[in-house]
């Protein structure tokens, strides 16, 4: 099996780096790409874990601007010191401990300290709104992270600031320079009309994205179809990956993909020209499930 969508604690998973690759191979997971946001930490951490039939990929989840809402892009098969992509990743990070420090000043005006000395205490390089709705439970200050996004971390919250994300094309161009392939990440989850998804996808395209990622956790079969139908008209590639976070949530396991429609099945990723890491002998490529 390949998963190449995947998260440890240091973004907002639940496992560490070692435990998250230990899992995979328990699993039968062949190839994994590990793609924290904005974060390749966790592939420096494993530059010297081995296990036989099992191979890291380098992997990357990239949050950017396109026309003015968020929309992520995994990278994948990158050289991991590329001095561009690196620095590209540490202005990432900046931006969200700003608006880190930013939510914490107006959680503590609002009678809601404490936050800063929590998130120095994680483990996580990438600080993101599901920390400080994690931390609002644990202090007291709601019951939920639902109820922390709905009345304080969500678009019509208390507490707002927005962050200036990277470009879509610049982030495009970067991990292509970088040696690795773009990946437009779950694209049903914008809330995009059928119009505006197809001018994203033509934008990404033009910028010199290489897939759209078609097979995901949760995915309802319909919109996968649907995916698969807008990947083949772009000219573009089909990618998978569970978006694992945590065990707990067992229909987001590692390798719980769905296989590729058969109409896009000669366009899986791993069939690229760049696509330089080769599946082990007589693997299928993903392992076929019922959600």
């Amino acid at each position: 099996m390949i998963d190449l969508h995947s998260h440890t604690w240091l973004s907002d998973g639940d496992l560490s780096p070692l435990a998250l690759a230990e899992r995979a191979v328990q699993l039968g997971i062949r190839q994994l790409a590990i793609t924290d946001h904005d974060s390749i930490a966790a592939h420096l951490a494993l530059k010297t874990f081995v296990s036989n039939d099992f191979q890291l990929l380098a992997g990357v989840e990239i949050s950017t601007n396109w026309e003015g809402r968020e929309v992520h892009l995994v990278g994948l098969l990158f050289d991991l010191e590329n001095s561009a992509l690196t620095s590209l990743l540490s202005q990432q990070q900046q931006l969200r401990w700003s608006r880190a420090d930013n939510l914490g000043m107006q959680m503590e005006k609002a009678g809601m300290p404490g936050l800063s000395n929590y998130l120095q205490q994680l483990p996580c390089e990438s600080v993101g709104r599901t920390h400080i709705a994690e931390y609002m439970v644990k202090a007291g200050y709601v019951g939920s992270k639902q109820l922390a996004f709905s009345k304080y971390l969500g678009k019509r919250g208390r507490f707002q600031t927005s962050i200036p994300w990277c470009d879509l094309q610049h982030a495009t161009q970067i991990l292509r320079q970088a040696g690795g392939l773009t990946v437009l990440a779950h694209p049903d989850r914008y809330d995009f009309n059928r119009a505006r998804l197809k001018r994203l996808i033509s934008v990404f395209a033009e910028a010199g994205g290489d897939a759209i990622e078609v097979s995901y956790s949760n995915l309802h079969p319909e919109k996968m179809s649907a995916l698969a139908e807008h990947t083949l008209q772009a000219g573009l590639w089909a990618s998978v990956g569970s978006d694992f976070h945590t065990p707990s949530n067992t229909w987001m396991d590692l390798g719980r993909i769905r296989q590729l429609p058969p109409s896009c099945a000669a366009r899986a990723i791993w069939y690229h020209p760049r696509w330089n890491v080769a599946l082990p002998a007589n693997t299928p490529a993903v392992q076929a499930v019922v959600a």
